[in-house]
């Protein structure tokens, strides 16, 4: 029997052009080597035929013109930071409908700024910084308030009287009858403390005050404002039992630059006899944390004073 080897093979002068199909070619029958170099033109590549993953990792496209639909949002990721160099000139003003005011300060703007249409709220301020609830809103009686905190700390109404509700202020006054130099601890230079049986009426901005040694400590530096008003009596007709009234800050009469005490004078010359009341004012610096305090001077032990009669009050004044 005639081997397959004995057959005479088949040429390409055989076969007729055009008679084989692609139904008659083996799967992989057609490799790189069947096919000559530039032979596939773009008409062969079916549509849709080519995926990504027949595409190299690096394409070079520099000398190729590529065309694509308009960009929308979607195509845009949140975190991309596109540089305003890329903005043609005038598309932000079109698209606003007016024109951003530069953060260089080489504009201005022209006629009113508008807030938001309610004024603002105490807790979420027409006009803020990163925290949401501090900032300047309009209250809707015509007035103009700052908040810190959600808390009003200035308000200005429509006749511009300023009102600050925090501002640290207090009152204070004793409570006890008559006390001598011995209910302090004896006659010299004595603070006025829980002898007096401070009460306090009022106080805001903290509670500063102390009715246990009758200390105010400033919550914050600055100056303030103090007063207070006594009442004396000498209990005896042969005894001088003057008496100084004097402020003290951390504890020292000495407040005044040139060293000086610039204390008052009471009872000098009286004898069994009542003293005018007076008043006694004060501005003092104090840093946060110091505390101001009454002293008064007793001369002997018969000089004494009305702790009922006594008012210590302050405020913050800048």
């Amino acid at each position: 029997m005639a081997s397959y080897g004995s057959f005479k093979k088949i040429n390409t002068e055989a076969i007729v052009d055009g008679t084989i199909t692609s139904s008659d070619l083996g799967p992989g029958s057609v490799d790189t080597n069947e096919i000559q170099d530039l032979a596939v033109s773009s008409s062969k590549i079916q549509t849709g035929a080519v995926s990504s993953a027949k595409l190299g990792s690096t394409l070079d496209l520099s000398a190729k013109t590529m065309t694509y639909r308009p960009v929308v949002n979607a195509d845009i990721s949140n975190s991309a930071a596109i540089a305003g160099g890329k903005l043609a000139s005038g598309a932000a003003e079109t698209n606003l409908g007016y024109t951003p005011l530069r953060t260089d300060g080489s504009n201005s703007m022209s006629g009113n700024l508008r807030l938001r249409s309610d004024g603002g709220r105490i807790t979420n301020p027409a006009v803020r910084g990163s925290d949401s609830n501090t900032g300047m809103y309009f209250g809707a009686t015509d007035d103009l308030r700052f908040t810190v905190n959600s808390t009003d700390v200035m308000i200005m109404d429509s006749s511009g009287r300023v009102r600050e509700p925090n501002k640290p202020a207090f009152a204070a006054c004793g409570t006890p009858g008559w006390l001598y130099a011995n209910s302090f601890g004896g006659t010299s230079w004595r603070e006025l403390g829980s002898a007096m049986g401070w009460s306090v009426s009022h106080q805001y901005g903290g509670s500063n005050f102390s009715n246990s040694n009758g200390r105010y400590t400033a919550p914050v530096s600055g100056w303030y404002h103090f007063s207070t008003m006594y009442y004396y009596y000498n209990n005896t007709n042969s005894t001088n039992s003057y008496q100084h009234h004097m402020w003290a800050r951390n504890g020292s009469v000495t407040i005044s630059p040139s060293s000086r005490n610039p204390y008052v004078i009471n009872m000098h010359g009286n004898t069994n006899s009542h003293d005018d009341g007076a008043c006694y004012n004060t501005i003092m610096y104090l840093n946060a944390g110091q505390y101001c305090s009454i002293y008064n001077y007793f001369a002997t032990g018969n000089g004494r004073l009305h702790a009922g009669h006594q008012i210590f009050s302050g405020q913050l004044v800048g």
